[in-house]
């Protein structure tokens, strides 16, 4: 271990992780500082779904979804590690009209971006998912996305930036910043210290307050979501299907359930989410969440009456008010870099680390990145 590095990373997902590899890459000193274990947070805790449909339709977010989709298909060649990558058909289950409408434009834009989607009635819905009890919904959108396994997918990323020289400290949270004017001079975790050129600010619903150790105020919030996973499952169930409906639910709710599951390269299914509102950061699971989810599942699918669930758990989800992620200079500190927020994460990890690496170094990102400047909310946090 040394005192002093070029970029020192707060973050040990898959961000964080990422945007190290590519910095080792490029024979840059970098230590990545995590809470906990490495990609033991929000990354760790997700599906492993590389998302293509619902996120926002500008031209930079179609951009990140096509050419990071393009490099996750060969990313486990790059990185030499297998985290069971694999493409994978998603269907966003629609019961009203206004969704039918709005779904029908979308994948129409999607479409026309690169992002093929297609329009299913609910005999082609009966004809992709069997299983399926198809009673209430006009039919489903459909689009092929990918899944790949998230814990493996931190690994091989961190053991390629080991690989190319950078340090990796799991368990090592954060406790303050030392300032000199208008830079970050030093990062303490306890009794130690660690010096940089750069700081880079990359955990999740942990980032504000984090970046407000250096000062700098944030607008980045989070629901507290819970998930479980069951064991293998015989059915043949091919798709990664959600309800359409999801944000309606829980836009404005206290707490909220819209169910939605993957399955994994096992046969087991990843099943989500419960959401709360709070303020609070904790892991806790609870007893509404587990049981109102489990009954949305078996109300879609009564065929998985008997199947047991495995383990659940629960992590603090960012977001940002506009729901578009925070990347770049932190206002008002001259060397804090920020990255938290991505709504469809996986998917971009490839592409944006690759550049965030490049802008912490100085470079001008290859595309025009102001939509997620973290200065758009400057006198508004």
């Amino acid at each position: 271990m040394r005192d002093r590095y070029d970029v020192i990373i707060v973050g040990g997902g898959m961000l964080g992780l990422a945007t190290a590899y590519h910095l080792a890459r490029r024979g840059v000193l970098t230590l990545v500082l995590g809470a906990g274990e490495l990609g033991g947070g929000s990354s760790g805790a997700c599906t492993g779904r590389a998302q293509v449909a619902e996120g926002h339709l500008d031209p930079l977010n179609l951009r990140l979804i096509r050419e990071g989709l393009a490099r996750l298909e060969t990313l486990e060649e790059e990185l030499g590690a297998a985290f069971e990558w694999r493409r994978i058909g998603f269907l966003a289950l629609i019961d009203s009209q206004h969704l039918w409408d709005e779904w029908t434009a979308r994948a129409a834009q999607l479409t026309a971006a690169g992002i093929p989607t297609e329009m299913l009635d609910q005999a082609g819905l009966r004809k992709v998912e069997p299983y399926l009890n198809a009673d209430r919904f006009l039919g489903a959108a459909y689009a092929l996305e990918g899944l790949l396994n998230p814990f493996r997918f931190c690994a091989a990323y961190a053991g390629a930036a080991r690989r190319h020289g950078a340090q990796l400290r799991p368990r090592t949270p954060v406790t303050g910043m030392r300032l000199a004017g208008r830079r970050v001079i030093a990062v303490e975790s306890g009794t130690e210290r660690f010096e940089a050129d750069q700081v880079a600010v990359m955990c999740g619903a942990w980032t504000a307050p984090v970046a407000r150790m250096a000062g700098v105020e944030l607008p980045i919030h989070h629901t507290h979501a819970e998930a479980f996973v069951t064991e293998p499952v015989a059915l043949p169930l091919n798709n990664t299907v959600e309800l359409a409906s999801f944000y309606e639910t829980i836009h404005g709710k206290e707490r909220a359930v819209s169910v939605g599951f993957s399955r994994d390269a096992h046969g087991a299914l990843v099943v989500t989410e419960a959401v709360t509102k709070t303020n609070e950061f904790h892991r806790r699971t609870s007893a509404w969440g587990l049981a109102g989810m489990a009954a949305d599942l078996l109300r879609l699918y009564p065929a998985l009456c008997g199947v047991r669930v495995v383990r659940g758990w629960a992590i603090p989800t960012p977001f940002s008010p506009d729901d578009e992620p925070l990347v770049g200079w932190a206002p008002g500190c001259d060397n804090l870099f920020v990255a938290a927020a991505f709504m469809e994460t996986i998917t971009a990890v490839p592409l944006m680390c690759d550049w965030m690496a490049g802008m912490i170094l100085g470079e001008a990102p290859p595309a025009d990145l102001t939509l997620f400047a973290p200065g758009r909310f400057a006198g508004n946090v």
